[in-house]
């Protein structure tokens, strides 16, 4: 179970995870619990709060209110059949608690909790007792009172096999840059990731100014389709960017329509551009980062938890947090190919080695093995049987 079935790396994940675990013999059925817009609001400043960002007193009426929708939305539904229920997402937390049917359950929590706020962390903690495991997908992540054999430490990877992940003809690539307003002829920075704020576009605009003053030629382009059903304020930082950072710089280029920012889009950008940032403020994993990297680009990104775990400053990107360090690098990139190709190879073998689908396969395969050994000791509830089917039902809160 997630709250979208499209947008956002856990939809990705689970797209790509569920057929092939079929086909290794473990049947999956695949529910989306799709949350309104004043859910959205709450879990939009709970992720923030759990990304180390206070916003002050935790809102206890908004929490009340999103915790009867949701519990309200499940329960008028009946309780699936399965052997072990893993709920994706900070949102879902309290379903295995709220429901004994949906048990022995697994919680994975795709964000960066290295630094929550207490509130936040109380709120999550205090769901997490009736689950048979836990995973996180970096150990900075894990709190740290949780019993360590009811832990799953996750390592994410990509499907090389994905259209956005394929090798893509540079004439192909460059025609798709045109069709976006890219000049294919004059270098190119770009950021790939949604308009949120945990990603940072604003220091993107003014790392793209510092180069510019040195390169004038320059473009920049900040690649983010809004098709994310679950990231409610990512219009609203679009808003802010162009009413308030373009200022009518016909260089700096916002793309944001999901019918054009395809999959092969994104090949795109992260193949063909001449330097890719990621300047992320908190990052659980960063799927972009690894999806650059895999197609030889050296990202310049920040010290944040999923990017330490795949960048090694100097030797296949760079990890700088001060906008003028990162400038000076993406400078560097632009100006001196060689070690852009030379930083790029090692990227690539890094992703090779460490991050492709089989690496997440196998720690998928322990958490659902650490669950089913606690499943004999739970008393089972009765069960609606489930009718098998590869599509996802969604359910509205």
């Amino acid at each position: 179970m997630n709250t979208t079935a499209q947008g956002g790396g856990v939809a990705e994940i689970l797209s790509d995870l569920l057929p092939l675990a079929e086909e290794l013999g473990i049947r999956h059925d695949w529910k989306v619990i799709s949350l309104d817009e004043a859910s959205g609001y709450f879990t939009a400043r709970l992720v923030d709060m759990l990304q180390g960002y206070d916003t002050g007193a935790f809102p206890e009426a908004d929490k009340q209110v999103f915790l009867e929708k949701l519990r309200h939305a499940v329960g008028k539904g009946p309780a699936y059949q399965a052997d072990i229920y893993f709920i994706h997402d900070f949102q879902l937390v309290p379903l295995a608690q709220y429901f004994p049917w949906m048990r022995p359950a697994i919680w994975f929590c795709h964000v960066d909790t290295a630094h929550p706020t207490p509130s936040a962390r109380q709120y999550i903690r205090q769901f997490l007792d009736p689950y048979a495991m836990t995973c996180f997908n970096s150990p900075a992540s894990v709190f740290e009172d949780l019993p360590p054999e009811k832990v799953q430490v996750v390592t994410l990877g990509i499907d090389p096999f994905r259209v956005k992940n394929r090798d893509l003809p540079r004439d192909r690539g460059l025609q798709i840059l045109s069709s976006c307003g890219i000049d294919p002829a004059r270098p190119l920075i770009t950021q790939v990731s949604r308009f949120g704020i945990w990603k940072n576009p604003w220091q993107v605009i003014e790392i793209y100014r510092l180069v510019k003053q040195e390169m004038p030629s320059v473009q920049l382009a900040m690649v983010g389709a809004l098709e994310a059903k679950d990231d409610i304020k990512a219009m609203e930082i679009l808003i802010d960017l162009q009413h308030h950072y373009v200022h009518g710089d016909a260089d700096i280029h916002l793309l944001s329509d999901p019918t054009l920012i395809t999959h092969e889009a994104v090949n795109a950008f992260q193949r063909y551009s001449s330097v890719i940032l990621q300047r992320s403020i908190r990052e659980g994993f960063g799927f972009t980062v690894t999806e650059a990297m895999w197609k030889k680009q050296p990202v310049v990104g920040t010290n944040v938890t999923g990017l330490q775990m795949q960048i090694t400053h100097g030797s296949n990107g760079y990890l700088v947090d001060e906008t003028e360090g990162a400038a000076a690098y993406t400078l560097q990139l632009l100006q001196d190919r060689d070690l852009w190709r030379e930083l790029g190879a090692k990227a690539y073998e890094t992703v090779r080695q460490r991050f492709l689908f089989p690496t997440l396969i196998l720690d998928y395969l322990k958490a659902l093995q650490g669950a089913q050994a606690s499943a004999s000791a739970l008393v089972e509830p009765e069960r609606v049987p489930l009718t098998h089917s590869p599509t996802s039902k969604e359910l509205d809160v």
